[in-house]
């Protein structure tokens, strides 16, 4: 017998297979980013989503068919814009919070939904599930979000009295994490 045959075979090293799934996570979500999942980047013309410039201006369909809805049409007030989308499973767990500070704090602060890259009617039986009932505009090829350099749902904007983007919030709020930002931001 040979000093190779007779040595007994090392295990295979169970933390070199962990390291080389955890790469190759990394190296996918990299790759998705940089294809293209991300919403696109902020609007050069309107400032988009850069705190402390301008807010990109949002002119949409109301989700509901009845009108349009707008930014411009809020200014004077603080805003709280939301995106969100019936196949956003955080979207539809932060939502009901949603509708409740809209309901305490009345007009001193105005909430406006975006629907993204969705289908009307799913969006509408979420809104409809979820309580909402501030206003919607639907962006179903996501145009409003690319303005914006969205990169993931839900996300939250918070606009200024006088148009100016304080802060961008991407993932779910608790109702707790958005009366913290009102308070924040807007003194509520």
């Amino acid at each position: 017998m040979t000093e190779q045959e007779a040595a007994p075979a090392r295990p295979a090293r169970p933390g070199r297979r962990r390291w080389l799934w955890i790469g190759g996570g990394v190296a996918v979500v990299a790759a998705l980013v940089a294809g293209g999942l991300v919403f696109g980047t902020p609007d050069e013309t309107g400032g988009g989503g850069r705190a402390g410039g301008p807010a990109a201006a949002i002119e949409l369909p109301r989700l509901d068919g009845e009108g349009t809805v707008s930014l411009a049409a809020l200014r004077g007030r603080p805003v709280v814009v939301n995106f969100f989308a019936s196949w956003c499973i955080p979207c539809r767990k932060e939502m009901p919070a949603f509708q409740a500070v809209a309901e305490r704090v009345g007009d001193r602060v105005a909430f406006l939904g975006v629907d993204h890259q969705d289908d009307r009617k799913g969006a509408l039986a979420l809104v409809a599930d979820t309580g909402i009932r501030y206003p919607s505009g639907y962006d179903p090829d996501g145009e409003v979000a690319r303005a914006y350099g969205l990169f993931g749902m839900p996300t939250t904007l918070f606009v200024a009295p006088d148009g100016t983007l304080l802060e961008t919030h991407t993932g779910e709020l608790s109702r707790d994490d958005l009366e913290r930002a009102l308070q924040r931001h807007f003194g509520i």
